[in-house]
């Protein structure tokens, strides 16, 4: 397992939890430098790239803009990946007033990113092989117990799906 992030402050933490952890390494690097997070010291000690494995962009990739190419650096990670291996998506989704609202609030604190559509997001799975049920709300996904017939604004704002690679 390779934790990747840029904020100084979490991969110090993350180094102070998995210090006993030889199987795990957190890397300080940007997501959107591909080349370089690939090319990674622990990544490439850690990570057999000839064997399936999983690639989780989990509540990152709302955080980039439409200019950034967040499509592109997903088709990095995955080019860099065997067949049978899988990716992991969460993201902020644009799927009605209420999320746009949050969009708004959301933006105003952070300053960065959007919230997408069901359609955009599920785009990000494009020559992959969606699992079912396919781009839903978190809560939705495989649940284990029943949900409330109607999700509340703060589970509908999280999308999330996985695919695996053919």
């Amino acid at each position: 397992m390779v934790y990747v992030d840029n904020d100084p402050m979490v991969p110090a933490h993350g180094r102070a939890l998995l210090a006993v952890n030889e199987r795990t390494a957190v890397v300080t690097s940007d997501l959107r430098d591909p080349a370089a997070i690939l090319g990674d010291e622990a990544v490439k000690r850690l990570i057999d790239f000839d064997r399936p494995v999983g690639v989780m962009l989990v509540g990152i990739l709302h955080h980039l803009h439409d200019d950034e190419d967040p499509r592109g650096i997903v088709e990095a990670y995955m080019a860099a990946v065997p067949s049978g291996s899988h990716l992991f998506i969460t993201h902020f989704c644009d799927s009605s007033q209420d999320s746009r609202d949050a969009e708004k609030k959301f933006l105003a604190l952070l300053g960065t990113g959007r919230f997408r559509t069901v359609a955009e997001i599920t785009a990000f799975f494009e020559g992959y092989d969606l699992v079912e049920p396919g781009v839903v709300p978190l809560p939705l996904w495989r649940p284990e117990a029943d949900l409330p017939e109607e999700l509340t604004v703060g589970r509908r704002l999280m999308f999330g799906g996985i695919a695996r690679k053919p």
